[in-house]
């Protein structure tokens, strides 16, 4: 990451639900607002007389995404960090304490360090997230009430969790009606569903699922889609010593779709089959065949929609 040549003009704020400490670089200064509609305004009028042209945040389970939004739309400059990456800049810049102070200032250094701003995010796909999400948790809902379904004895408990699952079943599909019909609402995310569902093994939750979460395909150049879901391999070597190609990090929500794209794409296109049968026959791991097949395909989607034409079986993804 490269050094900002004026750090006057870089902010951090650490976000939190009930307030936003905001930390000046080079001065120190911090000071704190709601986090409401009025903190938002009182900030970035702040923030515009202190000269403040760039501002850095924490990605804190959604707390931000109101708050980004914002600024963008103010005019600032707006770079979202994960919580691990502003850890460990803390941890090597050798700062060992942590308050909201310290955070909003860490912040603000690492933002003077960080050359990419965050993309803005449009207001339809910051409501179809909020349905996205909701939808992963009557997934997950589901999933808690089976397993305890299953540990069940007593007649009258089961037919309890039975019918508490088909409750929570009726609602999964309603809210996922309710996504796809809002996705066709809007003309550019059709079109991207659609271009989506073109691919093998990618159906209509898991088009959804990475037009909403993954809103950059389409813009990536060869392999940047891979990393940014998180099924890269990265190099772990020393010296001599040649160790094993690791993923780590990524998108995780989208990545755990991908995962059953994955899986269906290798057991229904001949393309994606073949491609694991060679990995299997070369004495590839199961697992590694996995990921190298939601390689192949999140880089697929990211060629047609950089390509506006749907998925054919002689398209070069790797």
């Amino acid at each position: 990451m490269r050094q900002l040549e004026d750090n006057t003009s870089v902010a951090g704020i650490d976000v939190s639900k009930a307030h936003l400490d905001v930390g000046l670089l080079g001065s120190g200064q911090v000071r704190r607002f709601a986090h409401d509609a009025i903190g938002f305004r009182d900030l970035g009028d702040w923030l515009q007389t202190q000269g403040i042209t760039r501002v850095g945040l924490e990605a804190t389970g959604g707390y931000e995404r109101a708050l980004m939004q914002h600024l963008q739309s103010s005019g600032f400059t707006v770079i979202r960090h994960q919580p691990l990456e502003v850890r460990l800049f803390a941890r090597l810049q050798r700062v060992r304490a942590k308050n909201d102070r310290i955070d909003a200032l860490v912040i603000a250094a690492i933002t003077a360090r960080t050359a990419t701003p965050s993309r803005p995010i449009s207001p339809a796909l910051l409501e179809l997230a909020e349905w996205l999400t909701a939808y992963e948790q009557v997934a997950d809902q589901i999933a808690r009430l089976k397993t305890a379904c299953e540990h069940v004895h007593l007649d009258a408990l089961k037919r309890h969790y039975e019918e508490l699952m088909r409750h929570c079943k009726d609602s999964k599909a309603r809210i996922l009606g309710d996504i796809l019909a809002r996705i066709r609402m809007h003309p550019q995310l059709c079109q991207r569903y659609d271009l989506l569902r073109s691919l093998p093994g990618v159906g209509e939750v898991v088009a959804a699922v990475l037009v909403v979460r993954m809103p950059e395909l389409g813009e990536l150049s060869r392999g940047q889609a891979a990393s940014l879901i998180g099924v890269a391999p990265f190099d772990r070597d020393s010296g001599a010593q040649k160790g094993s190609r690791r993923i780590s990090g990524g998108r995780e929500r989208p990545r755990r779709f991908l995962y059953i794209a994955a899986l269906t794409a290798k057991r229904n296109s001949q393309t994606f089959a073949s491609f694991a049968a060679r990995l299997k026959d070369a004495g590839k791991p199961p697992k590694l065949v996995n990921v190298a097949v939601m390689r192949k395909l999140i880089e697929a989607a990211n060629l047609v929609l950089k390509r506006q034409t749907p998925w054919q079986s002689e398209m070069q993804t790797t």
